[in-house]
């Protein structure tokens, strides 16, 4: 279906910044405040958007540009995904709104493409689901989108990107026209689980951020990360793309982390620490710091 933003060549900007002002930023986060933030001011570094709105149930400190939205406290994945379902579309006022998560931000806003517009969803590609597209954790969706939403009286809301794009994908596409991106262009808007095979827009997940943090960056962050989220099952993913990658030492300070978690964590933490030393050896690389006592 024709666009009027398909006619535009290069993307606008605004302050030197991406202009998508017509795009709300949206957060829904009551656990991680500091972490959201920190995802949040890494989108608005380099893009400007027409609202920046982070639905937390306590007001925290917490720059004035990030709008906090009050709503009741979010206790589980399927609360979550019936707020994002049921309510997300009478808060935000932009044509379109980009959803993110704490673990998940804009990392390359040259990447940006005018064509992410005319889809009504578009989300990074799944590897694992009959349909390609998409992951919601960073994810473009339209108003339009949030219309239809409510005419489908969806009950089985979880997870709700399965629910929006699987389970009802075939109805939103042929009763109303809903627009979901291909892979193609997915691949381009973002990435989670499937390895991305060049620069993208954005990503999703902890255990991803070894590909867009330098050890710097990445030690900072985990600073404000509890010993529930260290013990995570993304953190063990992230750890083996940092030694798969070759950062041997930032792998061996994330297993650091692990060590308090119980024996079997402790045991798996050493474990991976095996691994990430003969990783090291047998790709000629120097030897991996061993973990301290």
């Amino acid at each position: 279906m024709p666009s009027a933003y398909t006619s535009i060549e290069k993307p606008a900007m605004h302050n030197d910044k991406l202009d998508l002002r017509n795009i709300s930023l949206v957060c829904v986060e009551t656990r991680y405040p500091e972490l959201a933030s920190f995802a949040i001011e890494r989108c608005l570094a380099g893009a400007d958007f027409k609202e920046c709105l982070l639905f937390t149930s306590r007001l925290h400190d917490l720059p004035p540009h990030i709008r906090q939205v009050l709503i009741a406290p979010i206790e589980s994945v399927e609360a979550y995904s019936a707020f994002m379902v049921h309510e997300l579309g009478a808060h935000f006022s932009g044509t379109h709104v980009l959803i993110m998560q704490w673990d998940s931000f804009v990392v390359d806003v040259r990447q940006w493409q005018n064509a992410f517009l005319d889809c009504d969803y578009i989300g990074a590609p799944w590897s694992h689901r009959p349909v390609a597209v998409g992951n919601g954790g960073f994810s473009l969706r339209s108003r339009r989108l949030y219309e239809v939403l409510p005419q489908l009286a969806i009950t089985q809301v979880h997870p709700e990107d399965y629910a929006i794009c699987e389970l009802h994908g075939d109805r939103l596409r042929e009763d109303f026209g809903v627009r979901f991106a291909d892979a193609d262009l997915a691949s381009s808007f973002a990435f989670e689980c499937v390895e991305p095979t060049g620069p993208t827009f954005g990503f999703h997940g902890f255990f991803n951020f070894g590909r867009v943090l330098d050890d710097v960056a990445l030690r900072d962050y985990l600073l404000m990360c509890d010993d529930a989220l260290m013990h995570a099952s993304a953190v063990r993913r992230l750890v083996k793309q940092l030694y798969g990658s070759g950062r041997y030492r930032m792998a061996a300070h994330v297993l650091r982390r692990r060590l308090n978690g119980g024996a079997a964590m402790f045991a798996d933490a050493c474990l991976l620490a095996l691994r990430a030393g003969w990783h090291a050896l047998t790709r000629g690389r120097s030897r991996a710091p061993a973990l301290p006592a």
